[in-house]
């Protein structure tokens, strides 16, 4: 009576190692394919450099980037990887292995912060688009279904007498209007990348970017020098053009 049951535990108990090695190898598979996924659009992404930036000047080329998969990915979560792979400020790749760093901006609208994940290529970048940038709630279709982002953006920069030199002004300019044809605009406000994971968020939450080593620390004494004077990354160049 009692070998019958144990017989059938030790049953059960023996196949477990081979069901979990399956498990193991199902979710690594997975995770490979999906490593995979990622490789190739950002390879296509890089092919298609010379589309996005037919004048071959890439600096605070984030409404490019951002224009282009807009036109060309109508899959959401191609459209959302491919916002990974650029840095919104300075127009750089993003590798597809860089991890996010936690920051927020204000919201054009209603002036409340709004936190989430920024990729970029380097950390003045994130000091930069904090002090410059704003968030939009942006409704985009995919599969014929509204989507809510958030999307960084800027203002108009197309009436600045000191328009900087080292950005392509036609990429962003006809005359003193935006290039629709080249950016994407809302309120005539350009959009020049997507706030991942985004939500409205606390003061603490923006207490506590502050104390970060990079949001804060290197962060505060980099967004109290005025924009002529900054040095250091790609972002110098954006702040001209977006201050």
């Amino acid at each position: 009576m009692t070998g019958k049951p144990h017989s059938k535990f030790c049953s059960v108990f023996s196949v477990f190692p081979y069901l979990l090695l399956c498990l193991l190898f199902i979710s690594a598979t997975a995770a490979g394919d999906d490593q995979r996924a990622e490789d190739e659009l950002f390879a296509e992404l890089k092919a298609d450099w010379n589309t996005i930036f037919p004048s071959g000047n890439r600096n605070a080329g984030g409404a490019m980037f951002f224009k282009h998969i807009l036109d060309n990915y109508e899959n959401q979560d191609e459209f959302m990887t491919l916002n990974r792979f650029y840095c919104p400020v300075s127009g750089s790749t993003v590798d597809p292995s860089s991890e996010p760093e936690f920051v927020f901006a204000e919201d054009a609208t209603t002036g409340k912060p709004v936190c989430g994940s920024l990729y970029r290529c380097c950390w003045p970048c994130s000091c930069d688009i904090m002090r410059l940038a704003q968030i939009r709630n942006i409704t985009l279709n995919f599969d014929n279904r509204p989507t809510n982002l958030y999307a960084f953006v800027i203002d108009n920069p197309c009436s600045k007498p000191d328009f900087p030199k080292e950005v392509s002004r036609e990429d962003f300019c006809v005359g003193k209007k935006i290039n629709q044809d080249r950016v994407h605009v809302i309120e005539d406000q350009i959009v020049i990348g997507i706030l991942h994971d985004g939500f409205q968020c606390t003061l603490e939450q923006v207490a506590w970017i502050g104390l970060h080593r990079v949001t804060g620390g290197m962060c505060a004494p980099r967004n109290s020098t005025p924009v002529d004077r900054l040095e250091g990354g790609m972002g110098d160049i954006f702040a001209k053009l977006a201050d």
